[in-house]
């Protein structure tokens, strides 16, 4: 039977006003702690699309991380301290850059320094609410706090990954949803080995999360430097392994 995800990634209307205060870059963060800097609601629903972090500032050892580069213009992931910044090019295909510089309108990371095995997520999970539960699930029975942020990941040769990344115009003016939608580059991949970063809160709705969801998932082809916001995914029994950070 085929298995779904979709996100629901651009209906914000009645967002939530939770969330927390970013923690400053000037320390390493804490094995798993989960730091956010800037929120969806503020460039969303307020316009303000100005970068929250500069990304040289980072601590990068065993750094994850996922979001959306200053103004709008292109994916932000961070893989085991390798930075991916990809930005929508010419006739709409994709250049991604690796260097540490720029800033980030919105980023999440978290600092992983070792995974548990790798487990195959199982076929009773038939849709994108059994997956986020599964996640939770899976999390709390290793030990991790699950009332607390935490990264994730998937990996595997899935049916399709649809995805987007962001590439807002100078010119367009005050950002809206209409806008939202439109300036972005999509694409998908099919029966690909894949790599998902994923982060996990239910507090953080309107914050890195979209207000439908307690998840939030970047992709790029397995190994490669590349970053772009997942909008669905379409996988069968087996096709997807979970790996979640060892408990500390």
């Amino acid at each position: 039977m085929r298995k779904s995800l979709f996100i629901g990634l651009f209906s914000l209307t009645g967002l939530l006003l939770a969330g927390c205060q970013s923690a400053p870059v000037s320390e390493p963060p804490a094995t798993h702690t989960v730091r956010h800097y800037g929120a969806m609601r503020t460039f969303m629903m307020k316009g303000d699309l100005s970068g929250q972090v500069q990304l040289d500032t980072l601590p990068r050892t065993n750094l994850y991380g996922l979001g959306v580069a200053e103004g709008l213009r292109g994916e932000l992931l961070i893989w085991n301290g390798k930075a991916a910044h990809t930005r929508v090019a010419a006739g709409n295909s994709t250049a991604t850059d690796t260097a540490w510089t720029g800033r980030a309108a919105l980023l999440v990371t978290s600092r992983v320094p070792q995974w548990q095995p790798a487990e195959p997520v199982p076929a009773a999970v038939a849709d994108y609410a059994a997956l986020q539960q599964h996640i939770e699930n899976r999390a709390a029975a290793q030990g991790l706090d699950t009332s607390r942020a935490f990264a994730f990941r998937l990996s595997g040769q899935p049916e399709q990954v649809q995805w987007h990344v962001m590439d807002w115009p100078a010119t367009a003016g005050p950002h809206t949803m209409e806008g939202h939608k439109k300036y972005a580059t999509t694409g998908r991949f099919r029966q690909q080995q894949v790599e998902l970063l994923g982060f996990f809160s239910r507090r953080h709705q309107a914050v890195f999360t979209h207000h439908t969801t307690f998840m939030h998932l970047h992709v790029r082809p397995a190994n490669e430097a590349f970053a772009a916001h997942v909008d669905s995914l379409r996988w069968l029994p087996g096709q997807l392994l979970l790996h979640l950070p060892a408990a500390q």
